[in-house]
């Protein structure tokens, strides 16, 4: 519970920093590079973890197919949401 506290909690204080614009221009420019090179590092570090899990990866074939479909409900409902929200917005 204290992980979410403070995961809210800074990016409570980075809204705070760009509204107030605190931030200077040159940062702001650099920051979806940042955000990308954080996100594939993120990815990186996951593919060595469950790599690295002997446990995990003998019962890969199992956790695989509960994945595909975790992953084709989400699409579906997904696509429905969107589909229902942008439709309602036309009317």
């Amino acid at each position: 519970m204290q992980d979410i506290i403070l995961y809210v909690a800074i990016i409570l204080v980075g809204y705070f920093i760009t509204k107030k614009g605190l931030i200077p221009k040159f940062i702001d420019d650099k920051v979806g590079m940042l955000q990308s090179f954080s996100l594939f590092f993120l990815l990186g570090m996951m593919g060595y973890k469950i790599g690295a899990d002997r446990e995990l990866l003998s019962k890969f074939h199992i956790l695989g197919i509960n994945s595909v479909i975790i992953t084709i409900c989400a699409i579906i409902g997904s696509v429905l949401l969107v589909h229902i929200v942008y439709r309602g917005g036309k009317k």
